[in-house]
This record gives C-alpha cells, sequence and structure tokens, in this order.
C-alpha cells in the first residue's frame, strides 16, 4: 500500500499530518497536483501567516502549473528551489523519523493489507506517530 502525507514545520511549531487523497481524475488513481492543492488547503492554510515562507522540493506535483497558479492566488511566496540540486529539504529527516516511529509504535502493521480498513488503521497511527515524535 502507498500513502502520501502531507506536513510542515516550522521553528518551534508543526502541522497536523494529513493524509493525502487519491485523484480519481488522475492515472491509475494516484496523486496529482489537485491532491497536493486539497492537502495544502488542509493543512497549510490554517498554520499560515503573512510572513511565512513556503519551501517544498521540485515534485512534479509541487511544481505543476496547476500548483503554481494556486499559490499565487494564495499569495503564498515559495523558496525557489533549483532543479536537480540535492535534497536538502529538513522535512525528509522529519519523513524518516515518522517511519521509525509507526514500525515502534505500531509492530503489527508489518505487511499489512492494501484495502481500505488497512488504510484507515494506517493513517491513524501515522498521525498518532506524528504527534509522538519530539
Amino acid at each position: 500500500m502507498v500513502q502520501m502525507f502531507w506536513a510542515c514545520f516550522w521553528y518551534d511549531g508543526r502541522s497536523e499530518l494529513i493524509a493525502m487523497e487519491r485523484d480519481p481524475r488522475a492515472p491509475r488513481n494516484g496523486y496529482s497536483a489537485r491532491s497536493y492543492i486539497w492537502a495544502l488547503e488542509e493543512g497549510l492554510l490554517p498554520v499560515l501567516d503573512e510572513d511565512t515562507i513556503y519551501q517544498m522540493d521540485n515534485a512534479p506535483i509541487h511544481t505543476s502549473h496547476e500548483t503554481t497558479e494556486w499559490l499565487e492566488i494564495m499569495g503564498i511566496e515559495v523558496i525557489d528551489w533549483p532543479p536537480y540540486s540535492p535534497d536538502l529539504n529538513p522535512i525528509e529527516h522529519l519523513w524518516w523519523a515518522l517511519k521509525q516511529k509507526i514500525c515502534e509504535l505500531h509492530p503489527e502493521l508489518e505487511g499489512q493489507g492494501g484495502g481500505q480498513v488497512d488504510r484507515d488503521l494506517f493513517i491513524k497511527a501515522a498521525q498518532e506517530a506524528w504527534q509522538a515524535l519530539p
């Protein structure tokens, strides 16, 4: 099962962990710029203030025309991230720590299936693990 999440953090805080929704209009019902925008609406907008400069990498759903246009409409300033640069985004370290914490708190999830019940349990476990990270 593949489940994408969105989250952000800053000096003295962090957002909720948002389980991204698959886009029924995307190839193979995958994740798209629309999926990303839905996650930003749910997770970023509630914690955004006028001084925020948002950092994201150059994943295609982040740099798509649809996402870029939405960010501009919302007035969200984005750090210019050079293409083909090493992935220095600090949230990558948190994704690794989140995976470790999920395994620590929920070893029973190892090898689970891909059904909706398993997905819901996994999302709940991930959100619990996100809150448990220092």
